[in-house]
């Protein structure tokens, strides 16, 4: 009877700690607004539209513009007439690292949020291009540098 119980206990102690490590469900208006606060935490959002209407993915190195007025620390601001972009957009450069590509993921709560986003080339490869999707993504990073997605599901 204590061996069965022991067992029971130790199934039940593996798995809480399995689930422990999963990924932290997030709101994206949680995220868009703070970012920093996730640095370096595994979290998923729901709700995410991924741009992929483009017939050729976004090379290596993909500018995108963000709408504040300065630039981001730790990204490279490209030169140029102030308002080029925009009312004082900054430009950041993605550079997604050997074997990933950089992902446009829109957030319809803020569509002004722009951060870089890798994807492996795999699972790129792997998601049906041609159209605007709607998606889960889990992903983990740092504001300034990135985030790699992890995992993906379509809705």
């Amino acid at each position: 009877m204590k061996k069965i119980t022991l067992f029971v206990l130790s199934i039940v102690g593996l798995a809480s700690a399995a689930m422990a490590q999963g990924a932290l469900p997030v709101n994206a208006v949680d995220f868009t607004s703070n970012p920093a606060r996730f640095n370096g935490k595994t979290i998923a959002i729901s709700g995410l539209k991924l741009d992929m209407s483009a017939a050729m993915p976004a090379p290596a190195g993909a500018v995108s513009a963000v709408g504040s007025g300065s630039a981001i620390p730790g990204l490279a601001a490209a030169p140029g007439a102030p308002g080029a972009m925009g009312a004082g957009a900054a430009v950041i450069r993605c550079n997604p690292p050997r074997g990933f590509r950089s992902l446009e993921v829109d957030f319809t709560n803020d569509p002004s949020f722009a951060k870089c986003f890798f994807i492996s080339e795999a699972q790129y490869n792997a998601l049906p291009k041609g159209h605007s999707l709607n998606a889960q993504l889990t992903f983990k990073g740092d504001d300034k540098l990135g985030y790699t997605i992890t995992m993906f599901k379509l809705q």
